[in-house]
């Protein structure tokens, strides 16, 4: 089956790489919502293309309340597979050589925001599902490609989908790297608050602990590592001001053996006498043990569609996996590519695109092997 679908892939790429394309036209930045676009009109625009397309290569869709996308195959049952990842992008930033609205096809590589991080590797899903459909695989569970519209701004979208839905049995986003990712690092944002009278207190702390510091988890005393995550991290660092308030915001990525509360507690040995630490959000670590199903599945798609080692591993990244049960992040970055998703000229490779639908349309067809 691995050959056929090999082949099969190879098959429908290019129209896979129009259909990237056309979707990658598309401008899905959050903007202001609007009456039946809770994240505005832009996403919902594109939401309701990718499901257009979806239907006309034969799926059944739905649109629920235009905030996710729902793309449907197989038997009627109540348990089912699902690829979960987002439509929904980051905001342009930097100097692009290319418009970051116009797909640029470019020495085999495609140029445009959110061509990786996220619609190219869910177009390869649906294309990887749309493989064993043309292949007259029979399918025993029902299979679903979930779009969203909000991962980047909050994944509210996920949160308000799942309350009233079942969530998938197994599956995975393909929102961050290869190999299989068994374990996220929890992610919460804290606030240091001190009265506007008060400010002396915050250049004071900005000095002391932050202001030329090259590791604030260190100087924060929060320098809390394991062994299988390695060191708490420290980041995005940003001033506020509201109304008689001003302070500091800070994100903790946070390995998932490490307690909230004594991280809080380690936070607020610090405090001026002012000054106060609050929780703002958080979101819990992800952990699933290395010799799942899932786990042990997906390591064994990619070793045997790449010919490498394909061992899980853990990521300071957070994902749809933080509010959607039973899936991991898989894909679609290989080795040795950082720094993509986010940045000008963000790019994927037409090579990569293939690859990423063999590997997941061989990950369906090995995940259904065992249900």
């Amino acid at each position: 089956m691995k050959e056929k679908i090999i082949g099969k892939v190879g098959e429908l790429l290019p129209s896979l790489v129009e259909d990237i394309k056309a979707i990658c036209n598309m401008d899905s930045r959050q903007d202001e919502a609007a009456p039946g676009h809770p994240f505005g009109k832009r996403v919902t625009d594109c939401l309701n293309k990718a499901l257009e397309i979806a239907g006309g290569m034969g799926f059944e869709t739905e649109n629920v309340g235009n905030q996710v996308g729902i793309v449907s195959w197989g038997p009627d049952t109540e348990d089912y597979l699902a690829c979960v990842g987002h439509l929904d992008v980051v905001d342009v930033n930097g100097v692009w050589k290319t418009d970051p609205f116009v797909c640029t096809e470019k020495d085999g590589t495609l140029y445009a925001r959110g061509v990786l991080d996220n619609k190219g590797p869910m177009f390869c899903c649906l294309y990887a599902l749309k493989a064993l459909v043309d292949l007259g695989y029979e399918f025993p569970i029902k299979v679903k490609i979930i779009f969203g519209t909000n991962e980047e701004t909050g994944m509210e979208d996920m949160k308000w989908y799942f309350k009233d839905h079942k969530f998938p049995k197994l599956g995975w986003t393909p929102d961050c790297k290869y190999p299989v990712i068994y374990a996220e690092r929890g992610r919460a944002a804290y606030r240091y608050s001190l009265p506007k009278a008060e400010i002396g207190e915050l250049f004071a702390f900005l000095n002391e602990y932050i202001l030329n510091q090259n590791d604030l988890s260190a100087s924060l005393g929060v320098d809390y590592s394991d062994e299988e995550f390695g060191k708490n991290q420290v980041r995005k660092v940003e001033l506020f001001e509201e109304g008689d308030t001003c302070g500091m915001t800070l994100v903790s990525s946070y390995p998932a053996s490490y307690s909230l509360d004594t991280l809080k507690e380690s936070l607020e040995k610090l405090c001026k006498p002012h000054m106060s630490v609050s929780l703002d959000s958080n979101l819990d670590p992800v952990f699933f043990e290395k010799d799942t199903y899932l786990v042990k599945t997906l390591e064994h798609v990619y070793e045997e569609i790449m010919g490498e080692d394909g061992s899980a591993v853990t990521t300071t990244g957070g994902s749809y996996a933080k509010v959607v049960r039973n899936i991991v992040p898989f894909g679609p970055s290989f080795k040795g590519q950082k720094g993509i998703g986010h940045m000008p000229d963000e790019w994927m490779r037409i090579c990569d695109i293939e690859k990423n639908a063999q590997i997941y349309a061989y990950a369906f067809y090995e995940l259904m092997q065992g249900l």
